[in-house]
């Protein structure tokens, strides 16, 4: 008869394996939690802001600053005014406040006409900056001496660049009405564009077709 090899009284080692089953899939589900909070409340309001912020241009005739021009604002019913105000309307998509970066000068503001030849000519410009920009922020999106970053909360918020003495004149300085036709206003916010407003100015009814290329942001 062959004999048996004898046999070991001691437990088996530990089994040192990755958790499985239940414990795996409730460890898995929490690096995905994780992993969406960070994207989702970090990553993409301070790497990805700019996609979430749309940028509106807003006119309104500017009271008390005599007859004036005429002036039909994006096919408005025409007033008449000496200026216009201008403000920057921008509008975050995303449900958290997001950081984009910033100049010194935040807004911008400029009035274009385009001539014949598809050529952009800048007829005024006006810029304003924004308190709260952090200069210098170590966010993605900003930093160095020049620059900074601004948190822009979620929803509609304005800030009005041009007012007062620095509105758009539809005057010149002898008081005449500017020469008539079509120019168009754009503004920026943090760099980011919108698109163009037609100001028909003078008696001018028809803006025609909106152009297709757009003004570069002034300096």
């Amino acid at each position: 008869m062959t004999a048996l090899p004898p046999q070991s009284l001691e437990p088996p080692p530990p089994d040192r394996r990755a958790p499985h089953g239940p414990g795996r899939l409730l460890i898995g589900a929490l690096i995905g939690a994780l992993l969406v909070a960070f994207v989702a409340g970090w990553a993409l309001p301070n790497i990805a802001g700019p996609a979430f912020v749309q940028v509106r241009a807003i006119a309104t005739a500017r009271t008390g600053s005599g007859d004036g021009a005429t002036v039909a604002i994006a096919g408005q019913t025409t007033a008449h005014s000496g200026a216009l105000n201008v403000t920057v309307e921008l509008t975050n998509l995303y449900p958290l406040a997001v950081v984009l970066g910033a100049s010194p000068t935040a807004f911008k503001a400029a009035v274009y006409r385009h001539d014949g030849a598809g050529q952009w000519t800048l007829m005024w410009h006006q810029g304003a900056a924004d308190p709260i920009v952090e200069e210098g922020s170590d966010s993605p999106v900003g930093g160095g001496s020049a620059g900074g970053a601004a948190s822009v909360p979620s929803g509609i918020t304005r800030h009005q660049i041009a007012s007062g003495s620095t509105a758009f004149p539809l005057v010149d300085a002898r008081g005449l009405s500017i020469s008539p036709g079509v120019y168009y206003l754009r503004v920026w916010g943090y760099g980011i564009g919108s698109p163009l407003v037609a100001l028909a100015i003078g008696g001018t009814t028809d803006a025609g077709a909106m152009p297709a290329d757009m003004p570069s942001e002034p300096n």
